[in-house]
């Protein structure tokens, strides 16, 4: 579970099946918490030029909820969206920075959006959405929580699966007001750090609850399609 602390949502092409997302796992030094929180308000100022500029769609930053025996895991998720065209995008990032921080020197600037000494490890993986709901309250708010989970696809039908059994679950979650999104997508890339987990997962699911209250517990229906899609799931 993650608060959003800090995000930049550009709404066109937000459920686009074109766009990837890159999440940065953020692991820290010790202490080293207020140091980066500073680092990463620099990078929203550069994001934001990002944003208007059309390189990328989102930036966001969010907090994870720590859990007893969780050691390892890192404190903060970096979320970058870019849609098909952004992703062909030859970007100069140090050319962009140095428009955005205009007057300051490179020296400076390289130490403004260093991690040097704040980030212990940053674990990339990129996602290619696959399925998805409708989105309901388009932008995020400072605050906002979500949750995810890791997958690992064990047949053909795994996708054909989340779209035909949870996905209308979800969108009828959505219109009881209880979500605001939901979407399964597939991992396509990581680097080093990550690869040397040696994780077997190869899709992420996201959920986006609202603030509404008392959500009712699903409780599966004994008829055949129910048990089936409960059955499918726990083989998954």
């Amino acid at each position: 579970m993650k608060k959003l602390l800090f995000a930049l949502t550009f709404i066109i092409g937000l459920n686009s099946y074109g766009q990837s997302t890159v999440m940065l796992a953020m692991a820290l030094e010790d202490g080293k918490e207020d140091a980066y929180l500073k680092m990463e308000k620099n990078w929203q100022t550069l994001n934001e030029a990002a944003v208007d500029k059309g390189i990328i769609t989102q930036w966001s930053v969010w907090k994870r909820t720590p859990r007893e025996g969780d050691e390892g895991w890192a404190e903060y998720f970096v979320m970058i969206r870019r849609n098909a065209a952004q992703e062909k995008l030859n970007v100069d990032w140090e050319e962009l920075s140095y428009k955005v921080f205009k007057g300051k020197s490179k020296k400076s600037i390289d130490k403004m959006l260093s991690n040097q000494g704040i980030v212990k490890e940053m674990r990339s993986r990129t996602y290619k959405l696959e399925t998805t709901t409708g989105w309901r309250g388009l932008e995020w708010e400072i605050g906002d929580k979500a949750y995810f989970h890791y997958m690992t696809q064990k047949n053909k039908d795994f996708i054909d699966y989340e779209r035909a059994v949870w996905k209308p679950i979800a969108q009828q979650k959505i219109l009881d007001g209880y979500l605001k999104y939901w979407g399964v997508s597939k991992l396509v890339d990581s680097n080093d750090l990550t690869k040397e987990l040696k994780s077997s997962s190869t899709h992420i699911a996201f959920n986006f609850p609202t603030k509404k209250q008392n959500e009712p517990e699903m409780i599966p229906s004994e008829d055949f399609l129910s048990a089936k899609s409960w059955e499918g799931l726990i083989k998954l």
